[in-house]
């Protein structure tokens, strides 16, 4: 029974993140360069406690050279993923200093939810091997690697209109 009490509360948890997630990135935003930090930080937060709170399993615990390689070979599979986000995002300059217009991309909610989906997934249909975790742990760090790239590629466009804005 709790592992039932524990699963339904998780996929609460999950949906909820889900809707402000989708709502949040779906819709153009005018955002701070301050602000727009808070995000990263709260994704890798999140992230980081869903790895750590994992490893307090005992049945799922791996050796912290397995977790480690898994969350370096994610975040470098995810910085390609990250520029390219930046690249296409659509930034404008407003007419207050440090404050921007970023497009909607809903893509980045998808692709971090999805890596939750499918460490879930894993979980499930390896239950018993030890690959399932560092895989899933690998997805996360993915998607949060792609987040806080393609932030910094946007906060360098972002700086580029400025310094453009600055010289008309």
């Amino acid at each position: 029974m709790q592992s039932h009490q524990t699963l339904v509360t998780s996929l609460a948890i999950y949906a909820a993140i889900a809707a402000v997630l989708i709502f949040r990135y779906s819709r153009p935003m005018r955002i701070t360069v301050s602000r727009m930090w808070l995000a990263p930080l709260i994704f890798l937060a999140m992230t980081a406690f869903a790895i750590w709170g994992e490893e307090q399993n005992p049945g799922t615990a791996m050796a912290p050279s397995v977790v480690a390689l898994s969350l370096v070979a994610g975040a470098l599979a995810g910085i390609p993923f990250g520029i390219l986000r930046g690249m296409h995002t659509n930034v404008r300059a407003t007419d207050k200093p440090g404050v921007m217009y970023l497009g909607p991309s809903w893509i980045v909610a998808a692709i971090w939810l999805g890596a939750f989906a499918i460490r879930a997934a894993l979980r499930v249909a390896f239950s018993g091997t030890p690959y399932a975790l560092p895989v899933g742990d690998g997805l996360l760090m993915l998607a949060v690697a792609m987040l806080v790239t393609s932030y910094y590629v946007i906060y360098k466009k972002y700086l580029g209109l400025e310094h453009t804005a600055g010289q008309a």
